[in-house]
């Protein structure tokens, strides 16, 4: 008999050897399945409306919202509101860095992957830290934030846009996500569109099961509000702005490692 009469007795030694480091990097690399993957878009609502209504009422001016940023920009033109002579001013902030944000992170996305696991995960640490840092400089008073704040209204150093444009930066993040991730109907920083489409939609009372698209958009303006609610809420605590904002860091860092365990897009069939 040839070969080893033994052979067939012997461990398959390479079926148990750790998984090497092409497979780490090809693992890494690897595009996330977009199904289900709306369900975090949705939680991307929730966060807005949560880092919103916070900023709104410390600083009279959104961090993702824009429509409302632009309207306050223009009634800054003529100094109104008169309470706020300086709220034109963190608007144009806000739209600036939104602005910047949304380019770099669109570009940086799509050249680096959009949906690739490195490029998600990276992505949402970067918002998470950029929250994180913003919400660190309030605890620690160095930035005006509550109506006792004799400097609100706009003080000499204006220190209030340091954390509205960190938070505009990494609001542009979501939309980023919810764009590469492919739903463009979930609204994750504006609604007027999202009205209008739901009202258009020819299939409005069609069955959920046969309308995906109506009830994502419906389900955004839900959480979007919902988190609105809590943030009006958590700012009228004893823990103040903070605790909406570090509430949106904690969701944006848990993202970040859910696309770690997130199950991989099926290869292309040959």
């Amino acid at each position: 008999m040839s070969g080893n009469p033994s052979s067939g007795n012997l461990p398959d030694l390479e079926a148990h050897q750790p998984p090497t480091k092409s497979s780490y990097s090809t693992w890494w690399a690897q595009s996330v399945d977009a199904k289900y993957t709306d369900l975090i878009c949705l939680l991307l609502c929730f966060i807005t409306g949560l880092c919103d209504s916070s900023a709104y009422n410390a600083w009279s001016c959104f961090l993702a919202m824009q429509t409302g940023n632009t309207i306050f920009l223009g009634l800054g033109a003529s100094g109104q509101p008169t309470s706020k002579p300086w709220g034109w001013l963190k608007s144009l902030c806000s739209i600036a860095f939104f602005f910047i944000g949304a380019f770099v992170l669109a570009n940086l996305t799509r050249r680096a992957g959009a949906r690739r696991r490195s490029t998600l995960f990276l992505s949402f640490v970067f918002q998470s830290l950029l929250v994180i840092i913003a919400v660190a400089l309030i605890e620690g008073d160095l930035i005006p934030h509550t109506s006792e704040d004799a400097s609100l209204t706009g003080g000499r150093l204006f220190l209030e846009l340091i954390p509205i444009a960190l938070l505009a930066f990494q609001s542009a993040g979501s939309i980023t996500s919810s764009r590469a991730l492919g739903f463009n109907e979930i609204p994750t920083v504006v609604l007027t569109s999202v009205y209008f489409d739901v009202a258009s939609d020819p299939k409005i009372a069609a069955m959920p099961t046969t309308n995906a698209k109506r009830n994502r958009r419906i389900g955004g303006v839900v959480m979007l509000l919902i988190g609105a609610i809590v943030g009006g809420w958590l700012s009228r605590s004893s823990g103040g702005m903070q605790s909406a904002l570090w509430m949106a860091a904690g969701f944006k860092m848990v993202i970040a490692f859910v696309w770690l365990a997130w199950k991989a897009e099926a290869a292309p069939s040959k």
